[in-house]
């Protein structure tokens, strides 16, 4: 290995990881076109061009997402163009790099070893560098994270400061901030500082519980402008009006497939679509809630046309509806057998950890999961079948070095024992958002995580290797 010192190491990580996600950006440019509407990309560019034209955070807000990313996208556009998508993805490829040096400095806190290796894990780690070509929260979410682990695993390994967890909070903070996935990690965080507080400092239990709770608070504390704003506009206090719409167009739709999504079972989806709206409007008192703003898509661009009038009604109707939506979800589900659920939980599960990130490349190509299955089982062997199968056995081949990376949790010497056990609180809350619609895309917010996992697994196999 070259001898290169702690700078070296995380400019060369910076470098490679920003190389390769923007060749992959200008791939897909030069193929493609970087906006996909095949994904959200109109409802995060949407309310950033409200913003631009607008000044008002009144308009901003009435497009449901989290501010982050959106505003992140605001200013981006403000400075290179309101049509510079190419500046978005750009700007994504640089937190690309900025992920792979961060997960290297992780890394330095577990092991100095490894360097070239992790390079390879981390710059070819699909879900990250083709998440830099698509206008999604997923990357910017992945950065705060990581930076957020950084900064709990050097209060855990090298100085108990409470600077490192207010630190690492106010990261967690801005991921909560940028995606709902995240809305059991403060939960988390609380009970891991409890079970650390109280076995590993042995503090009384008042201290315990005060020092336990500083990374929950601090996330409130972050995100309370958000919650007063919806209390003030709507009435209750919620991180977001999404929660309804998301169970019952996109959950359900997966829950009665056989082994969850894949794709969502267009019928279920359909029905479901149809009791929403008998519903919503036998509320004499609903007006609509769609977006009260015209845009016009022309080559390829999104173009703010006019905002049309609407009042506070609109944030009320917003929850009026997120309720109902929720109802029906309940309702719904009650009727589907149990043993299909966690079938589907199974499933979803399964897909989101095991199945290779490189099928989502194949479907830009028209090449879909089934296809690529059937080309490397049957005769005709193609060179995407064998790429689709070489990858999947590499995610395969991760799992268990990274379940194997997880077992040094019952090694008699204890030194990565708390971080083990912080990771694994870090990553459930993430594994359980994700129930019934798991694929691939989901497993991004818990890569950094599977990384330090495979490193540890590594790192374990060499000493049982040498002895």
């Amino acid at each position: 290995m070259l001898s290169i010192n702690k700078r070296q190491q995380y400019l060369y990580a910076f470098l490679i990881g920003f190389s390769i996600a923007l060749i992959a950006v200008f791939y897909k440019y030069f193929t493609y076109g970087i906006l996909d509407l095949s994904f959200e990309s109109f409802r995060f560019l949407k309310p950033a061009l409200i913003l631009n034209e607008t000044n008002s955070l009144i308009h901003f807000r009435a497009l449901d997402r989290l501010p982050v990313y959106p505003f992140t996208i605001y200013f981006i556009l403000k400075v290179f163009g309101s049509t510079n998508y190419l500046a978005i993805v750009f700007f994504q490829s640089i937190l690309n790099g900025l992920i792979v040096a961060v997960s290297i400095a992780t890394k330095n806190l577990i092991t100095k070893k490894y360097y070239w290796i992790s390079i390879f894990l981390l710059v070819f780690n699909i879900n990250f560098f083709w998440s830099a070509t698509i206008i999604l929260p997923d990357l910017i979410n992945v950065f705060f994270i990581v930076c957020a682990i950084y900064f709990f695993l050097k209060f855990i390994l090298e100085k108990q400061s409470l600077n490192f967890i207010v630190i690492g909070s106010i990261f967690f903070a801005l991921s909560f901030l940028t995606k709902p996935s995240g809305i059991l990690i403060p939960i988390a965080l609380t009970i891991f500082m409890l079970i650390y507080y109280f076995f590993e400092k042995k503090y009384k239990l008042s201290k315990v519980i005060i020092f336990s709770l500083i990374p929950a608070v601090i996330i409130f504390l972050i995100s309370s402008p958000l919650y007063f704003y919806n209390y003030k506009k709507s009435g209750e206090a919620k991180l977001t009006f999404e929660k309804g719409s998301h169970l019952l167009f996109w959950v359900y739709p997966c829950l009665v497939k056989n082994w969850g999504c894949g794709s969502r079972d267009k019928d279920a989806l359909e029905n479901a679509r149809h009791l929403s709206n008998i519903k919503i409007n036998k509320k004499s008192e609903m007006i609509t809630d769609e977006y009260p703003y015209v845009f016009e898509f022309k080559n390829g661009k999104l173009f703010y046309i006019k905002s049309l009038p609407f009042d506070d009604n609109y944030f009320k109707n917003k929850v009026i509806t997120s309720k109902i939506n929720q109802e029906i979800f309940f309702d719904l589900v009650e009727e589907v057998d149990k043993t299909q659920i966690l079938k589907s939980y199974i499933g979803s599960t399964t897909k989101m950890l095991f199945h290779t990130s490189i099928i989502g490349i194949f479907g830009y190509h028209n090449i879909s999961y089934t296809e690529l299955k059937s080309v490397i089982s049957s005769t005709n062997i193609s060179l995407p079948g064998i790429i689709w199968l070489l990858s999947q056995i590499l995610v395969v081949g991760l799992r268990a070095l990274q379940f194997y990376g997880f077992t040094s949790v019952f090694q008699k010497k204890k030194k990565n024992f708390w971080s083990i056990i912080f990771l694994i609180f870090i990553l459930v809350p993430f594994i359980i958002s994700a129930v019934g619609i798991g694929n691939p895309r989901y497993r991004i917010p818990i890569e950094p995580i599977l990384f330090l996992l495979t490193i540890l697994g590594i790192k374990k196999l060499q000493k049982k290797i040498k002895n």
